[in-house]
């Protein structure tokens, strides 16, 4: 699993999170293998080769077009993708995905919990969070509940005392793994980010992580408690519905949605068990998601009931879009596409030029920029092949 694309979008699978951490802590403290290197604290090298490495996340910011991914490695380009130069990055861990919500504003996160800001469209970019304040966050989160819940069993009339009763065990239970997973260091990935303004924003990531921030990221609060999830299934990604809801993809199948800005989430179970990398909202009461081995399932009824779609492909959807045409557009981790001219009804696969995997993409006036192994380039969509 070093592969930053393989980690990208085959997260640590069900495990107890104290045994996977200590695991990753064994793994990268070997004798001689990068044992006192902090990579949180290590600026990305610069490099000539910079723009050929592997990119996980692509953004615009304004008409820069910004790129993400290992070792640190932030590229940009200001001439629609044709010539990149690499940003100045503090750390060099692995990241994983980019927002700005202005033409100069944007974040950036990855692993061991890192959230990056720019305030130059992408040029330069400074730590505003990490693991380590992730750990402590999480815990502060999850202290709170163990005692609101130990309040609520004092409180509970004797019929309702023992829901709440296994409602305190299931937070003390959580607050145990997160004490445990803490001592590894932090080793935990984030996978998503999505901000509304520019101070209030949500990132998203591996065992059920949920962070806010109401201050453009000067302070991050743990919120992972408002999602039932007692089995801390990761979220994959972050996104907002043309009526302004919240929606988490995530693993096992599941969607969470928030109606009001974040307070509260509902899980939306689409029937399938395996990771979802997206959803795409078609009409005020259709959504597409999409995820692992092609599988595609579309609700017709605002996600109260879910269909899978004839799959097509049995390679991961890494990235979904409704271009300005009206086609939706699916993009496969090996280049090729699912592409619907009915709304996400049915869709046609299209081949394309055999390349290296990619991880996600951004539409263009013309085309599509592509970012996976090697870095960026442009798939022209009328260069394909059924």
């Amino acid at each position: 699993m070093s592969d930053p694309l393989l980690t990208h979008f085959f997260p640590l699978r069900r495990f107890p999170k104290a045994l996977v951490l200590g695991l990753i802590c064994l793994l990268t403290n070997v004798p001689g293998a990068n044992a006192a290197i902090d990579l949180l604290e290590r600026p990305a090298r610069q490099s000539p080769l910079a723009s050929k490495s592997m990119m996980l996340a692509v953004a615009r910011a304004g008409d820069r077009l910004v790129a993400a991914g290992e070792r640190g490695i932030i590229i940009y380009s200001d001439d629609r993708g044709v010539t990149w130069k690499q940003s100045t990055v503090p750390v060099s861990v692995t990241l994983t995905s980019l927002f700005f919500v202005s033409p100069e504003i944007g974040w950036a996160t990855g692993h061991d919990g890192v959230i990056l800001l720019s305030t130059d469209a992408g040029l330069s970019w400074r730590k505003q969070f990490d693991g380590r304040a992730a750990n402590g966050a999480v815990l502060r989160d999850l202290q709170a509940r163990v005692e609101a819940a130990r309040i609520a069993v004092e409180k509970a009339a004797p019929n309702s005392r023992e829901a709440a009763t296994i409602a305190l065990d299931a937070w003390k239970a959580a607050l145990e793994d997160a004490s445990a997973g803490a001592e590894f260091g932090p080793s935990r990935p984030l996978l998503g980010l999505w901000f509304r303004s520019v101070s209030e924003g949500f990132a998203i990531g591996s065992f059920g992580q949920l962070f806010y921030t109401a201050d453009g990221g000067k302070s991050w609060a743990s919120c992972g408690g408002r999602i039932s999830n007692p089995d801390g299934y990761h979220y994959n990604a972050i996104t907002v519905l043309d009526d302004g809801s919240l929606i988490i993809a995530g693993e096992a199948g599941k969607l969470r949605r928030s109606r009001d800005q974040g307070k509260t989430w509902e899980t939306l179970d689409t029937g399938y068990s395996g990771h979802l990398y997206g959803v795409l909202g078609l009409s005020n009461s259709t959504l597409l998601t999409f995820g692992f081995a092609g599988n595609v399932l579309r609700s017709d009824d605002d996600g109260h009931t879910w269909k899978a779609q004839p799959r097509l492909i049995n390679k991961t959807l890494v990235g979904g879009s409704v271009l300005p045409d009206g086609r939706v557009l699916l993009l496969a981790a090996d280049r090729s596409l699912l592409i619907s001219l009915d709304h996400g009804q049915t869709f046609m696969h299209q081949k394309t030029h055999p390349g290296r995997p990619v991880a996600a993409f951004l539409p263009l006036d013309k085309g599509i920029l592509i970012v996976g192994g090697g870095g960026a380039s442009i798939l022209n969509l009328d260069d394909t092949t059924r």
